[in-house]
Order: C-alpha cells, then sequence, then structure tokens
C-alpha cells in the first residue's frame, strides 16, 4: 500500500501527545500540526504517529502510514529552533 502525502500546517515536534516541550525533527518524534487533506481524518490540530524518516530536502516526514508535507512551521517552535541554534553556536 502507497502512504498519502498530507500537507500538515503550523506544525512543530513535540515527544508525545502529552506536550512537555519542544523537539528536534528527528525520527521517534511526533509532528503536531493542522493537517489538510488526510482521507481519514477530518481537518484541523493532529499529533501523528512516531517520526520514521524525514526529508528536509524535500520538506517531507513519513509515519507508519503517512507521509506529512511540511507547510508553515509554528512561530512559536521557529523561535525555539533559532534560539538553540544560536546557544549550540556559541
Amino acid at each position: 500500500m502507497q502512504k498519502k502525502i498530507v500537507r500538515i500546517e503550523n506544525w512543530s515536534v513535540v515527544s508525545s501527545v502529552i506536550y512537555d516541550g519542544y523537539c528536534e525533527l528527528e525520527p521517534g518524534r511526533r509532528l503536531t500540526g493542522d493537517v489538510l487533506g488526510h482521507t481519514r481524518l477530518r481537518n484541523g490540530l493532529i499529533f501523528t504517529s512516531a517520526i520514521l524518516n524525514v526529508d528536509r530536502r524535500l520538506g517531507l516526514v513519513e509515519t507508519r502510514n503517512t507521509i506529512y508535507e511540511l507547510g508553515q512551521v509554528n512561530p512559536e517552535y521557529e523561535h525555539w529552533m533559532q534560539v538553540r541554534e544560536k546557544a549550540q553556536a556559541a
């Protein structure tokens, strides 16, 4: 079965559905955001299953049943990533 590609907007990365802060975009984490065009879910806020693969070049994130096309990032998450990058560069 071929996986569906679904767009996710206002996305961020967390460790679980019990939010305890943001995480790096990497396997084992979960996306959360507003999904658009999913065949089994209504448009709106979701938490994905665990991330299996990330293709940063194409902006795609694969989970067990779906491939998510990354749209606009959540502004708070984007700020978190920028602060983290500056701290690592220092």
